[in-house]
């Protein structure tokens, strides 16, 4: 009972191996185009490694912006991007243009 690796990872190492991960393939996408497409990949490699998470910072990512609470807000049209209302007569949510959800 004993010759077997341990696989738990931490949530760090697993960050860092998939940064590792992505790097090599963005190596081998660089290698197989040529010119302009190449450099562009190698110039996305160079920023991506500025980035490389490390335990103070684990994500680039930003956290989303808290929802609001109020039930009477709704996302903007996504045909003309105006401000979404209750359409009193039906309920269905338009835009003052007339779109709807």
């Amino acid at each position: 009972m004993g010759g077997a690796p341990k696989l738990k990872q931490t949530y760090v190492e697993g960050r860092e191996d998939q940064f590792r991960e992505m790097m090599q393939e963005l190596a081998n996408l660089e290698g197989k185009y040529k010119g302009v497409r190449g450099e562009l990949l190698a110039k996305v490699r160079a920023e991506l490694a500025k980035l490389k998470p490390t335990e103070n910072r684990l994500s680039v990512v930003a956290s989303p912006p808290p929802v609001s609470e109020s039930p009477m807000s709704y996302p903007s049209c996504r045909v003309c991007g105006r401000d979404m209302k209750t359409n009193p007569t039906d309920g269905r949510v338009v835009c003052q243009n007339g779109h709807s959800r």
